[in-house]
């Protein structure tokens, strides 16, 4: 290796063997570039509404009813946990109100500005890095295929972490080369993402790893200790004051058995296993040739690998980290030369491939109608919302996981629903195993009606429970093709089959 001066007069490596793009070169790059975004459009293009969304809107109508922010559940009627702690109430404010002003244009704004806003960070790192932009998207491809789990639906509150960990890691770069105002850029920023999903700590695991490895390589750890210990302050900057740490330290700890985003990665199944792994192999054949202490930013790749193994739900973050920093390693090896070589002796027949490669990712795209914001039967259950909203019907509704939150939005306060997605938030393993255990049909599956009475039951028709539920003596008043409402007894509501009929609602 040789060293260069850069513009800032700090030195930079420059790698042997790679010469400087020609014009053509960047043509090429503009191409990839070019393509790649459109293939992670086309990856996340079809937009449905998340389940959390329904209650993260929920509780800032409520509250802004109420005049402050509720630290009490008003949705349920089985027991909940108390003091309610909203990791995510920063974006359901951002979503309500920004629904309010622009409608369901809104979501879609976020969804597609946080995914692309990602994309961009980890160029900008690898770039603060001088990795060459041919060799980032050729990178890319594998990486957006990990990454778009996190973008599928509009939108999900952890998309605001994959965005803060991008920038994270480009203000690290910004740091490197000793531009020190990103370091107070970064933590007059930092209390936003606090306040809009508890992945925050996410930025300080990342933070911790940075400050031990700069320590193990005895290089200047100050600005990192310093960058630690503001986010460490500001993660009390949110309206909930201690209670919030008491919050994150059960949900940090809890198991999640119930949801299975937070299964291991090969619960994907075996074509995410193959980029997994091959992500993976990448970075083991870098760490041969180069060395690890030539691999900045390694510790943190290790990390995120470790957790994206154990739970898909972070897959994404090892694909952001993986992007910022693999390129430059890749182009300090022998393939990284062997490629940058061939993409240049090969121009014309790339500037082909990733021109169809885009042409083909826009056309995927648009066939989903990617400005269209879908809310789904059998993914929520529009008909019965709307055949109890016909009936004018109030009580207690026996419901799903995933489906408590779009009741709780459509329905509140005329309806009050067991369960919901906010599992971590409100509701304590006494109440969630029972009404698991009832829609799955396990033993003492009945034990749940006891527990929580509910004046009606929401089954979905691909529950293991649709075939026992005669067994207890309900009636059913409603069916449609997905869903069957039963009641305990003789009703004056208006027993209705509307299994012909195709559902699709409307978002908000």
């Amino acid at each position: 290796m040789h060293s260069a001066k850069t513009n800032d007069g700090s030195l930079e490596e420059a790698t042997p063997g790679v010469k400087s793009a020609t014009r053509s070169d960047l043509v090429i790059a503009a191409a990839c570039l070019s393509a790649s975004i459109s293939f992670l459009f086309a990856l996340i293009a079809y937009n449905f509404v998340d389940i959390d969304l329904w209650h993260q809107m929920a509780l800032i109508r409520e509250s802004m009813a109420a005049g402050h922010l509720l630290r009490t559940d008003v949705y349920a009627y089985s027991p909940t946990i108390r003091p309610w702690i909203d990791h995510e109430w920063g974006a359901g404010a951002i979503a309500y109100f920004g629904t309010l002003w622009l409608g369901g244009r809104a979501i879609l704004i976020l969804k597609f500005g946080l995914a692309l806003g990602s994309f961009l960070m980890c160029l900008q790192s690898s770039r603060a890095r001088s990795a060459d932009p041919r060799l980032f998207s050729v990178c890319s491809l594998l990486a957006i295929f990990l990454l778009h789990l996190g973008f599928f639906s509009a939108v999900r509150a952890q998309a605001y972490t994959f965005f803060f960990t991008a920038l994270l890691l480009f203000v690290w770069q910004q740091i490197e080369l000793r531009r020190l105002c990103w370091a107070w850029i970064w933590l007059a920023l930092f209390p936003l993402w606090v306040n809009l999903h508890g992945g925050f700590v996410v930025g300080i695991g990342l933070t911790v790893l940075l400050f031990i490895e700069k320590l193990l390589k005895r290089e200047s750890c100050r600005v990192p200790l310093l960058l630690l210990a503001g986010m460490l302050v500001e993660s009390g900057l949110t309206p909930y004051g201690l209670s919030y740490f008491l919050y994150l330290g059960r949900a940090l700890s809890m198991s999640r058995i119930y949801s299975a985003e937070w299964s291991p990665a090969w619960s994907l199944g075996l074509l995410w296993m193959a980029c997994f792994v091959a992500a993976l192999v990448i970075v083991a054949y870098a760490a041969l040739e180069a060395g690890l202490r030539n691999l900045p930013g390694i510790a943190p790749l290790i990390a995120t690998a470790a957790e994206a193994m154990l739970h898909r739900k972070l897959l994404p973050i090892f694909a952001i980290v993986w992007l910022s920093c693999v390129p430059f390693y890749l182009q300090r090896t022998q393939l990284g030369e062997w490629i940058l070589a061939f993409l240049s002796r090969r121009r014309t027949f790339m500037l082909v491939a990733w021109a169809v490669l885009g042409f083909v990712s826009i056309l995927a795209a648009v066939r989903q109608k990617p400005w269209h914001l879908y809310v789904p039967q059998p993914l929520y259950p529009v008909g019965p919302v709307k055949y109890l909203q016909e009936q004018g019907w109030r009580g207690n509704l026996m419901v799903p996981f995933r489906l408590g939150a779009y009741v709780s939005w459509n329905l509140y306060p005329a309806i009050k629903v067991s369960l919901d997605s906010r599992y971590e938030e409100v509701f304590s393993d006494n109440v969630v195993r029972p009404v698991f255990a009832f829609y799955e049909a396990r033993s003492s599956w009945q034990q749940a009606l006891s527990l929580f009475p509910p004046d009606l039951i929401l089954i979905p028709l691909d529950s293991p429970v649709a075939n026992r539920v005669s067994e207890i003596g309900w009636v059913r008043i409603y069916h449609d093709r997905q869903f069957d409402l039963y009641t305990p007894r003789q009703t004056a509501l208006t027993q209705v089959d509307w299994s012909t009929v195709n559902f699709a609602g409307t978002f908000p």
